[in-house]
């Protein structure tokens, strides 16, 4: 499988690194919330403690990574991951102006013509149908608003 690639310590490093990064976060977010105390604790008390547990975690997988060094190769990229995160992107921006009904459509035509392997018309058929039969779901039966958008379904 061909692809961007890179050695699997430093992604490893990466995501620990990214997952302490995102305790700090947390923790820091968290810290204005009154915390309580343990055998009280108030709102930002676990928000608080899982930010110190992230980043103890994500501090420990990045230092595994490091100390391990190995040499084997991890792929990060390939034609349909890219494929995969360039429709999710497309969507998060469709979503509201374009509205729910054609923008899942869309994606889950191509997501199922590129990553299932359908004929295309086979994929815009199961697409359109799956994103009709998901509006009726939340729409009608959920009682949840959509995005209409700039359509009028």
């Amino acid at each position: 499988m061909s692809g961007l690639s890179l050695p699997r310590w430093v992604g490893d490093a990466a995501v620990g690194l990214a997952l302490a990064l995102g305790g700090v976060t947390l923790a820091v977010l968290a810290w204005p919330i009154p915390r309580g105390s343990l055998g009280n604790p108030g709102p930002g008390f676990m928000p608080f403690v899982l930010g110190l547990a992230l980043v103890l975690l994500g501090l420990a997988c990045a230092v595994r990574a490091l100390r391990e060094h190995d040499g084997a190769a991890v792929v990060l990229v390939n034609r349909k991951t890219a494929v995969c995160l360039a429709m999710l992107l497309a969507a998060a921006l469709a979503f509201i102006p374009v509205g729910f009904v054609p923008t899942v459509a869309v994606m889950l035509s191509v997501l199922f013509a590129v990553l299932g392997g359908q004929p295309w018309w086979r994929a815009v058929l199961f697409g359109c149908g799956a994103s009709l039969a998901l509006d009726v779901v939340f729409e009608q039966l959920l009682g949840l608003g959509l995005p209409a958008g700039v359509w009028p379904f």
